[in-house]
């Protein structure tokens, strides 16, 4: 699995080398996720069908997610790629590395979105998958923090979908 691991994380952050593709990668793990996220929760209050049901809905989960990764990070406490490998990344990111909360919001914001617009929701996990490969390219995480991120992000994700389904 480690073999795996850093394999593929040495795939992506190799091509942080193409000043585009760092470039890139840097924007989309920054200003892009969270001004994605802002859009949603806006596009969620002015434009859905149910703006407080869906806004809440999405709101919730998110902030619920952000939570729960913070605490899984301080409970298992992996060291960032380029602590452990020793290598430059083209952001310096703090904190500990398991699971991504980048990866973790999309995939909640995705997962709800299949509730609220599926044809929105595709996107979403375009946007996610973009954003989750952006988070290695810069060398900050290794592809099983992205994974966990997305499957933590899935979880809450449908239990916020459940629990608002008997509201």
């Amino acid at each position: 699995m480690y073999l795996m691991n850093t394999t593929i994380f040495f795939y992506l952050y190799n091509l942080s080398s193409n000043i585009f593709v760092g470039s890139t990668a840097l924007f989309l793990s920054y200003p892009f996720t969270y001004g994605l996220l802002f859009l949603v929760l806006v596009w969620a209050i002015f434009y859905s069908d149910r703006k407080m049901y869906n806004f809440s809905l999405l709101f919730l989960s998110i902030v619920s997610t952000w939570f729960i990764t913070s605490a899984l990070k301080s409970t298992f406490h992996h060291v960032r790629p380029f602590i452990s490998l020793d290598i430059l990344p083209l952001y310096r990111e703090t904190g500990f590395s398991f699971p991504s909360n980048h990866a973790a919001l999309l995939a909640t914001m995705a997962t709800v979105m299949f509730v609220i617009n599926k044809r929105l929701a595709y996107w979403c996990i375009a946007f996610a998958l973009l954003v989750g490969a952006s988070r290695i390219v810069i060398g900050v995480h290794y592809p099983f923090d992205i994974i966990a991120g997305f499957t933590v992000g899935i979880i809450v994700g449908l239990l916020f979908i459940k629990l608002f389904k008997k509201i």
